[in-house]
């Protein structure tokens, strides 16, 4: 019996466009996988090297890498060609706040608010640089009785007008002040959108697991490795927040008294 093998070429695979890349990249991207949709990205922007969508999404992902003066100058690109482009505004907005630049950030949100009126996102923003801060609590609690876990590599207790009340090591005290001016501002686009207070933030980076875990008056995020299980880090930052409110307690008990007359403190 003879056998006759049938056989007919395949089609050559057609090369995917510059928006397909894109958007391929943009779930890539918002699925956490930065390092692909990076790569799609640049493939795009061969094909396209003047794409408002592929340098939007450039910048983007340079945010989610913290690498910061990339991302700035890929918005600034976008705005080059369309100044009032929203996004782009909010992008620069979010960085200009992050390091600390209130007046910068303001303008760029109004900036994009008049652009496009309807945007939450702006609009959240704007209304977090004007909510008025929570007092800080009377008194501080002591780093020294917090216990670290063995494998933390940092912990930062902020109280609730975003100072640093104290840190682990030292250094990390500007890296609180970021987390404190991002934590007030993802609080007001949480009240914004009325799903309550700020409780609880885990970022999962490729370098660190960031818990933070706060309230109207105190905020405590610890640095853990990556591999750390998230169950293990709930667990640690739940332990170090019942010792931080233990310390305050200690410390409004400390001031009440001080402020005590001389006969009550006699009596007590």
């Amino acid at each position: 019996m003879n056998v006759v093998r049938l056989w007919r070429p395949g089609l050559a695979r057609r090369e995917r466009t510059a928006a397909e890349l894109f958007g391929h990249a943009d779930r890539l991207r918002r699925a956490g996988r930065h390092a692909e949709a990076a790569a799609l990205v640049a493939r795009g922007l061969e094909q396209d090297p003047v794409s408002v969508t592929g340098h939007l999404l450039a910048a983007y992902l340079h945010v989610a890498r913290r690498t910061t003066e990339p991302a700035r100058q890929e918005f600034q690109w976008v705005l080059d060609r369309e100044a009032s482009h929203p996004r782009a505004l909010l992008g620069l907005a979010r960085i200009a706040l992050e390091e600390g630049d209130v007046d910068g950030g303001r303008a760029a949100l109004v900036r994009a608010l008049h652009a496009y009126p309807d945007f939450p996102e702006a609009q959240a923003l704007l209304d977090g640089l004007a909510t008025p801060r929570a007092a800080p609590p009377p008194g501080r609690p002591r780093l020294d009785r917090l216990r670290l876990p063995p494998a933390a590599r940092a912990l930062v207790v902020l109280a609730g007008d975003g100072s640093v009340v104290a840190a682990q090591p030292e250094s990390a005290s500007e890296e609180g002040l970021r987390l404190a001016r991002s934590a007030n501002l993802a609080a007001a686009a949480l009240q914004r959108a009325g799903l309550g207070p700020l409780r609880r933030v885990i970022v999962a980076a490729t370098d660190a697991l960031h818990i933070l875990r706060a309230d109207a008056t105190l905020a405590l995020a610890v640095r853990l490795p990556p591999a750390t299980p998230l169950t293990q880090g709930l667990l640690e930052i739940n332990r170090l927040w019942a010792a931080a409110q233990h310390e305050l307690a200690i410390a409004r008990n400390d001031v009440v008294e001080a402020a005590a007359p001389a006969d009550a403190r006699r009596l007590s």
